[in-house]
């Protein structure tokens, strides 16, 4: 769960023993207290303690109408850095949970798309949650992403393997645009020596609006032109350049190897379709890590001693969606299941293992189910203040959990998602 420079606190084992003492003496007859709220039209939040662990749980359920899904990032380009509260009250939204977990240098660390622009194909592989423009459509898994580069002019295509991830390595191409900021740029420097690699890059301007490449929506696509093409190979970088929307296209020039970026020309016609498997008519996708449920079945990893932290008891962040979202039968209702389990509080509340958090995302109806970024970066906000508030921080409503940190401060993490209370007017009309 990495984070903005803030120490780590790990429950101590001895804390662990006696909190799991105390509730296995706990009276069988303290069972769970819940609570019911409405948000919005098609939205309602669940308070739920179990005063036996102890734990604190918040579900915010969407149900696909008039509320629906959005990404809101911490800012437009890398380094990202922004609290959930502040996020989810800049979007507009009705209530916000935070979403990926992030690198120390403020990058998504796994695949995300906003109103259907491509930030990031991720830093590694993950499991991520995904959604129409409308939120009627849904899905939680592995994301099997294609970018698909295709030259009409020279009547060639490629792969294009990386998006605001890094230098390329070997044969591969990876592609840059401005959201990479700072933190993720083209390859090249600007006072090379010899001794450093060449590299081939293309930069390229829209010419057209993103669309679908059907009704089928399986894909999304966009036209470029070359614009800029310097030869031979530079070790020097090109710049994206303040244009919206452009892309630079760059591979490692290998003296003996063909080059696909090297062959595309200034005033070329490039087409780029970008492809999720699967998952036809997704506009937006949020990374998240370990997956908690599949088609009903709690298969959240557990924990043995000596595993990795994150496995043990921590507070907790997932999202989950209902059988109704991917399945083919259109008269069955999408929602949309954001928990949060608050953690590392003895007298609060726990936290939980990832099985218990399947077992909370399953009994909530969730169908599949993903964990999210958690430790000190779990946090639920609401608009509305009413008796759920927790605190109440500077960017207005409340948050209805208890952050784990020095007096419930909430950490900074690199996106949010939110639920809107209309329809999503960030994304193009073209892909609505």
């Amino acid at each position: 769960m990495p984070q903005k420079p803030k120490i780590r606190v790990r429950v101590a084992l001895s804390l662990l023993v006696s909190v799991i003492s105390a509730s296995a003496m706990a009276p069988a007859s303290a069972g769970p207290i819940a609570h019911g709220y409405t948000l919005g039209r098609d939205t309602r939040l669940r308070t739920i303690r179990m005063p036996r662990y102890p734990e604190e749980i918040r579900v915010a359920i969407l149900k696909s109408g008039h509320d629906v899904p959005d990404i809101q990032p911490a800012d437009p380009s890398y380094p990202m850095w922004a609290y959930t509260s502040s996020m989810s009250s800049a979007a507009g939204s009705i209530v916000g949970v935070n979403g990926d977990f992030g690198t120390a240098i403020g990058q998504p660390m796994h695949t995300m798309m906003i109103d259907g622009e491509l930030w990031t194909s991720g830093q590694n592989g993950g499991n991520d949650v995904a959604w129409s423009a409308n939120g009627k459509r849904a899905y939680v898994g592995r994301p099997a992403l294609k970018i698909l580069a295709s030259d009409a002019t020279a009547g060639a295509s490629f792969y294009v393997h990386d998006w605001n991830v890094g230098p390329p390595s070997h044969a591969a191409i990876a592609a840059f645009t401005a959201r990479g900021g700072t933190v993720t740029r083209p390859p090249g420097l600007t006072n090379p020596t010899k001794a450093d690699p060449r590299w081939c890059a293309a930069r390229l301007k829209p010419i057209a609006k993103v669309r679908w490449n059907g009704r089928s929506e399986s894909s999304l696509i966009r036209r470029f032109k070359v614009t800029v093409q310097k030869e031979p190979c530079p070790r020097t970088r090109l710049q994206v350049g303040a244009k919206a929307g452009a892309v630079v296209l760059a591979s490692r020039f290998k003296s003996k190897l063909p080059n696909k970026v090297e062959r595309l020309d200034v005033g070329d016609t490039v087409k780029i379709e970008t492809t999720f498997k699967r998952w036809p008519g997704v506009t937006d996708v949020m990374g998240g890590q370990q997956m908690l449920v599949k088609r009903g079945r709690n298969i959240a990893p557990g924990y043995q001693s000596g595993d990795d932290y994150i496995l043990n008891y921590n507070p907790r962040t997932a999202v989950g969606i209902t059988k109704g979202c991917s399945d083919a039968d259109g008269t069955t209702a999408c929602k949309l299941i954001l928990m949060t389990v608050d953690g590392r509080q003895s007298t609060w509340s726990m936290g939980v293992r990832l099985p218990a958090l399947g077992k909370l995302m399953i009994h909530q109806g969730a169908w599949r189910a993903v964990n999210l970024d958690g430790g000190g970066s779990t946090a639920m906000w609401v608009r509305k203040r009413d008796s759920y508030c927790e605190s109440t921080p500077s960017a207005g409503g409340c948050l209805v959990n208890r952050p784990f940190g020095s007096s419930q401060e909430e950490r900074a993490t690199r996106a949010a998602i939110v639920v809107l209370p209309r329809a999503d007017d960030g994304t193009p009309a073209s892909l609505r």
